[in-house]
Protein backbone atom coordinates (compact mmCIF):
# COMPACT_ATOMS: atom_id res chain seq x y z
CA UNK A 1 0.00 0.00 0.00
CA UNK A 2 1.54 3.13 -1.12
CA UNK A 3 1.43 6.44 1.49
CA UNK A 4 -0.62 8.16 -1.28
CA UNK A 5 -3.46 5.57 -0.93
CA UNK A 6 -3.26 5.97 3.26
CA UNK A 7 -3.37 9.94 2.98
CA UNK A 8 -6.66 9.08 0.84
CA UNK A 9 -8.01 7.36 3.14
CA UNK A 10 -7.18 9.28 5.99
CA UNK A 11 -8.69 12.61 4.21
CA UNK A 12 -11.74 10.95 3.52
CA UNK A 13 -12.05 9.49 7.32
CA UNK A 14 -11.28 12.81 8.45
CA UNK A 15 -14.06 14.10 6.02
CA UNK A 16 -17.03 11.42 6.81
CA UNK A 17 -16.06 10.90 10.38
CA UNK A 18 -16.80 7.22 9.92
CA UNK A 19 -14.36 4.65 8.44
CA UNK A 20 -17.56 2.61 6.75
CA UNK A 21 -19.11 5.52 5.21
CA UNK A 22 -15.41 6.88 3.68
CA UNK A 23 -15.08 2.58 2.54
CA UNK A 24 -18.53 2.72 1.10
CA UNK A 25 -17.26 5.57 -1.03
CA UNK A 26 -14.19 4.29 -1.69
CA UNK A 27 -14.72 1.14 -2.59
CA UNK A 28 -12.58 -1.04 0.06
CA UNK A 29 -13.08 -2.90 3.16
CA UNK A 30 -13.32 -0.50 6.12
CA UNK A 31 -11.12 -2.95 8.56
CA UNK A 32 -8.21 -2.20 5.18
CA UNK A 33 -8.81 1.18 6.00
CA UNK A 34 -8.85 0.45 9.84
CA UNK A 35 -5.58 -1.12 9.54
CA UNK A 36 -3.68 1.52 7.50
CA UNK A 37 -4.99 4.48 9.96
CA UNK A 38 -3.52 2.71 12.80
CA UNK A 39 -0.51 1.85 11.11
CA UNK A 40 -0.16 5.75 10.43
CA UNK A 41 -1.16 6.30 13.78
CA UNK A 42 1.97 3.45 15.00
CA UNK A 43 4.21 5.23 12.71
CA UNK A 44 3.85 8.72 13.97
CA UNK A 45 3.36 7.48 17.75
CA UNK A 46 0.05 9.94 17.75
CA UNK A 47 -3.96 9.36 17.81
CA UNK A 48 -5.30 11.11 15.06
CA UNK A 49 -8.97 10.40 15.83
CA UNK A 50 -10.72 9.99 18.77
CA UNK A 51 -13.31 6.60 18.48
CA UNK A 52 -16.17 8.11 19.63
CA UNK A 53 -19.70 5.95 19.98
CA UNK A 54 -21.12 8.55 16.89
CA UNK A 55 -18.10 8.04 15.03
CA UNK A 56 -14.77 9.67 14.83
CA UNK A 57 -12.99 12.98 15.04
CA UNK A 58 -10.03 14.53 14.16
CA UNK A 59 -7.60 14.72 17.79
CA UNK A 60 -5.35 18.24 17.67
CA UNK A 61 -2.96 15.53 15.96
CA UNK A 62 -5.31 14.58 13.39
CA UNK A 63 -6.28 17.98 12.41
CA UNK A 64 -2.26 19.18 12.00
CA UNK A 65 -1.96 16.41 9.79
CA UNK A 66 -4.96 17.15 7.90
CA UNK A 67 -4.07 20.72 7.26
CA UNK A 68 0.06 19.39 6.40
CA UNK A 69 -1.62 17.11 3.56
CA UNK A 70 -3.84 19.42 1.66
CA UNK A 71 -0.98 21.98 1.78
CA UNK A 72 0.91 19.12 -0.07
CA UNK A 73 -1.02 17.81 -1.84
CA UNK A 74 -2.50 21.58 -3.22
CA UNK A 75 2.06 21.88 -3.94
CA UNK A 76 2.05 18.52 -5.84
CA UNK A 77 -0.88 19.23 -8.03
CA UNK A 78 0.68 22.81 -8.83
CA UNK A 79 3.98 21.05 -9.48
CA UNK A 80 2.18 18.71 -11.83
CA UNK A 81 0.40 21.16 -13.72
CA UNK A 82 3.74 23.10 -14.13
CA UNK A 83 5.18 20.12 -15.36
CA UNK A 84 2.57 19.55 -17.80
CA UNK A 85 3.09 23.15 -18.73
CA UNK A 86 6.93 22.29 -19.80
CA UNK A 87 5.76 19.43 -21.76
CA UNK A 88 3.31 21.50 -23.91
CA UNK A 89 0.32 19.94 -22.37
CA UNK A 90 -2.87 22.10 -21.26
CA UNK A 91 -4.66 21.27 -18.64
CA UNK A 92 -7.12 22.33 -16.26
CA UNK A 93 -8.56 21.14 -13.01
CA UNK A 94 -11.96 21.84 -11.81
CA UNK A 95 -12.42 21.05 -7.78
CA UNK A 96 -15.85 20.58 -6.38
CA UNK A 97 -16.76 21.18 -2.48
CA UNK A 98 -19.79 20.06 -1.30
CA UNK A 99 -20.38 20.29 2.80
CA UNK A 100 -17.38 18.34 3.52
CA UNK A 101 -13.54 18.89 3.34
CA UNK A 102 -12.20 18.90 -0.03
CA UNK A 103 -8.98 16.50 -0.39
CA UNK A 104 -7.82 15.39 -3.86
CA UNK A 105 -5.05 13.15 -3.65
Amino acid sequence: MGNRAVLKYFCEVAKCGSMRKAAQYLFVAPSAINRQIRNLEDELSVELFERLPGGLKLTPAGERLLMHVRRTLDDFHAMRSEFDALRGVRTEHISLAGGGHLCRV
